[in-house]
């Protein structure tokens, strides 16, 4: 699906108003209002007494979202960088998948229930991928809501289909190096007891290194903790995701006023974003509250005047996280409808 630009200056096109109207109507699907708040009460049956999640947040290491070493060649923004050289939170971004969304969740997860410093050691809690009624399971911490269906007589559950998508999540942390799959490729169960990797990734590491918790005097950045458990996570587009993870970093940036001002080759070459996703992104993160947006220097059509420091300045919200994801962007996205 192409990345959607709108300019808030106009009314949405008819090609945008229908693009908004899709989105919303995946937002308006029954259910799903329950399923994100069971989401956030399964995560913090996890959480230990002592757990600071809830004040702290979600905190995770720069190179997650920010490369060391920059991206080599076409610093343009003519194209994105190839897949495999950009970070993991632009690497495992997609438009259809659900690997970025279950990697920041299986890390929640493990910074409520061990302290920092601590090894993941997630086979101990025993948690299968399908799970049941009486049993949570991945597949119940993933925002998916496929119906039961019956083909010629071969039922399949909403259940089982969203522990295929889990499947499918883990096998892209696989290739980029963010967990170990103890079974072979065809081998039946071969998810269940994965192991959660280092978020640099192995090949940043230089080798594989089960995921600990970050120590509190480690180098991390935090997001709100509402980015998880008011379903943010569940609800933005990865590539809005990427945007929030790049202001929360902020390393390649500077200050003014507050605010994050991210040179381009430092968006594309470190975070691995290209101009258009954060184009899109920028806006519709204004418009739900998360992001606060300053442009400087800009022509009366819109067009940035030629000067690298002419950039726009962004920052977090965080009083934005603290309210509860669907209905915020549901208002949101019909007030642009009705525009």
């Amino acid at each position: 699906m192409p990345e959607m630009v709108i300019d808030s200056t106009r009314k949405p096109t008819t090609k945008e108003h229908e693009q908004l109207q899709r989105r919303l109507l995946r937002l308006q699907m029954e259910g799903l209002s329950a399923h994100l708040a069971s989401i956030g009460t399964k995560l913090l049956e996890y959480k230990r007494p002592a757990s600071k999640f809830q004040s702290v947040g979600l905190r995770l290491r720069p190179q997650f979202a920010h490369l060391t070493d920059p991206i080599e060649g076409d610093s343009s923004d003519r194209r994105a960088p190839p897949r495999e050289l950009r970070p993991p939170a632009t690497r495992i971004s997609s438009s259809k998948g659900s690997a970025l969304r279950l990697e920041l969740t299986v890390l929640a997860l493990l910074q409520l229930h061990r302290k920092p410093g601590a090894t993941a050691h997630l086979a101990e809690l025993q948690i299968p991928i399908a799970g049941d009624s009486r049993n949570t399971g991945w597949a119940d911490l993933v925002a998916a809501l496929p119906p039961d269906s019956n083909a010629s007589g071969l039922f399949y559950s909403g259940r089982d289909k969203r522990a295929r998508t889990v499947g499918s999540a883990l096998k892209c942390l696989e290739a980029a190096g963010l967990v170990d799959v103890p079974g072979k490729p065809g081998k039946r169960n071969r998810f269940e007891g994965f192991v959660p990797l280092h978020e640099a990734g192995a090949a940043a590491l230089g080798e594989r290194e089960e995921y600990a918790v970050p120590e509190v005097s480690e180098m991390a950045f935090a997001m709100p903790p509402g980015f998880i458990l008011n379903g943010w996570l569940h609800v933005l587009e990865d590539s809005e995701i990427a945007v929030l993870l790049m202001a929360a970093c902020g390393l390649g940036s500077w200050d003014e006023d507050g605010l994050r001002a991210f040179p381009g080759v430092v968006r594309l070459c470190r975070y691995g974003i290209h101009r258009d996703p954060y184009s899109a992104a920028r806006k519709t993160l204004e418009w739900f509250g998360l992001l606060e947006v300053n442009e400087v220097a800009r022509h009366e059509d819109g067009r940035a005047e030629d000067d690298e420091r002419y950039l726009h300045r962004i920052g977090l919200r965080t009083a934005g996280f603290e309210q509860p994801a669907l209905p915020v962007i549901q208002n949101a996205l019909q007030c642009q409808l009705e525009r």
